[in-house]
């Protein structure tokens, strides 16, 4: 083999993987078309616009400061790919009290308003797609149970929200019993400092917009089926 068959062997080896996995991507993904409804299969018409209301661009700098990404993805995984849809939540949630099964796949549009994609780098902590549902769902459970320890002596004052679960979690992510398992750092940095024991402090300013970046990771609207891997199946007349 010569040297010169050898530069251009290489050559187009890492040219074709660099050609496939960084240009063609990122031509087909610079400029988002919007991408409409069909009646037939979604049961309406119109453009899709994803819903996604948070700090978007300041909280998605402060998750990418703290390293947020190494250990958590934002990548729901069609099924091809992997489990994600059977795990709870994850993907949305089989059986949603408004919508039903409410299970998608990421797409390009749950990264607009970031300047990077957050897809991440492993999975040591469960993948944040869907995070602010996750949370939303929890705080709610968590109300109910304590309406029912409490009884007449409740009232809604006592309510805790998804976003004081989350400053709870940043603050120390092994407060609560059923997660002393979390591999999470503490981010006290983010919450200014207080002599108060067993309270969590008042949130900084960076703290605040990673809360609302998370909160705005929801799998709570529907897709157009095109966009769609897994699309629910039409009923049957």
């Amino acid at each position: 083999m010569t040297l010169r068959f050898f530069t251009l062997g290489m050559t187009v080896t890492f040219g074709s993987a660099w050609l496939f996995a960084v240009v063609l991507p990122f031509f087909k993904t610079r400029t988002i078309e919007p991408v409409p409804y069909v009646e037939a299969l979604d049961g309406k018409t119109g453009v899709y616009f994803p819903k996604r209301t948070g700090q978007i661009t300041n909280g998605a700098k402060v998750y990418a400061q703290n390293g947020c990404y190494v250990c958590h993805t934002q990548v729901v995984r069609p099924t091809y790919a992997g489990n994600d849809f059977h795990r709870d939540g994850w993907a949305g949630f089989k059986a949603d009290p408004d919508r039903g099964d409410t299970r998608r796949e990421s797409n390009v549009f749950d990264y607009q308003g970031e300047e990077f994609a957050q897809i991440g780098v492993m999975r040591i902590g469960p993948d944040l797609s869907n995070v602010g549902s996750r949370y939303e769902k929890a705080a709610i459970a968590k109300n109910t149970a304590r309406k029912e320890e409490l009884g007449d002596a409740w009232n809604d004052a006592m309510k805790v929200t998804p976003e004081e679960m989350l400053y709870e979690h940043l603050y120390d992510p092994r407060y609560r019993v059923e997660m002393r398992w979390s591999t999470c750092p503490s981010l006290r940095f983010l919450f200014e400092k207080s002599k108060i024991k067993g309270e969590i402090p008042a949130p900084k300013a960076e703290a605040r917009a990673l809360v609302g970046y998370l909160m705005s990771m929801k799998k709570n609207d529907a897709v157009p089926a095109s966009m769609n891997y897994s699309p629910p199946k039409p009923a049957e007349k």
